[in-house]
């Protein structure tokens, strides 16, 4: 049996909702799911041996909070990967900045200076046609944001899969192995209405608040990036062929 963990990056346990829905996203039959905190100090030795990990968003900030034990345990995890492991990993929207962050890129506020809450569609790039081929040129791949930082540049050899009108960085792919996804594709409407609103609702004012409500509507197709980062947990490694600017 294949085991792979969800990289839990809040610093209290709880939420079992949503890291029921991130594993719910990305997992198969057969396999065992482990959810990992690296909040705890015992957290290096806990996050060995899994077949893949998938790291979840977080209310903390990778440039602000980078001398927390939480980000300083995670960035030390992802660079001993990037070092000597061998196990893929996908990141979640903090999880995607802490890719970029730990691997030589860098994080910092959204392009607008405001938070970002809502849908955004996804416009995939040249190199994606590798990966995904044909689904690249399908229907629209729209995703739930809510993040106040961004990747702003990626690291050395990464190659940018996918854009937005927000962010230039949606989606990207590290040395083949880690792959950095903005969005959230784990998160359905009511999700998205019911708990990232709720919880960020005092960032906006009344007429920024109609349009977070108007995106909130907008109809979410994540099958493409889920399929990518499956098919990343299953290989271990995409084609180098894809990686290539």
């Amino acid at each position: 049996m294949k085991k792979y963990a969800v990289i839990w990056c809040v610093d209290a346990p709880g939420n079992e909702e949503w890291q029921g829905k991130i594993i719910s996203t990305f997992a198969r039959k057969g396999e065992q799911w482990d959810v990992l905190h690296p909040a705890q100090a015992d957290f290096p030795e806990r996050a060995t041996g899994y077949a893949g990990y998938v790291i979840s968003g977080s209310p903390r900030s990778v440039v602000d909070d980078a001398q927390t034990p939480l980000v300083r345990r995670l960035m030390a995890f992802l660079q001993a990967q990037a070092r000597r492991g061998d196990a893929p990993v996908v990141g979640l929207c903090f999880g995607s900045q802490a890719i970029a962050a730990a691997l030589g890129g860098q994080v910092g506020k959204n392009p607008s200076g405001r938070f970002k809450l809502g849908v955004d569609q996804l416009r995939w790039g040249v190199q994606a046609q590798a990966l995904i081929g044909d689904q690249a040129g399908g229907g629209p791949t729209s995703l739930v944001q809510s993040h106040g930082e961004c990747v702003t540049r990626l690291p050395p050899e990464a190659v940018s899969l996918a854009s937005s009108a927000t962010i230039p960085h949606e989606v990207f792919l590290v040395d083949g192995r880690f792959l950095g996804i903005q969005g959230h594709p784990e998160v359905d409407r009511r999700f998205l209405q019911e708990t990232f609103m709720a919880y960020h609702r005092a960032l906006f004012d009344d007429a920024q608040w109609v349009r977070v409500q108007e995106e909130s509507r907008q109809p979410l197709d994540a099958d493409r990036v889920v399929a990518l980062g499956r098919r990343l947990l299953d290989a271990g490694r995409l084609p180098a062929a894809a990686t290539e600017a």
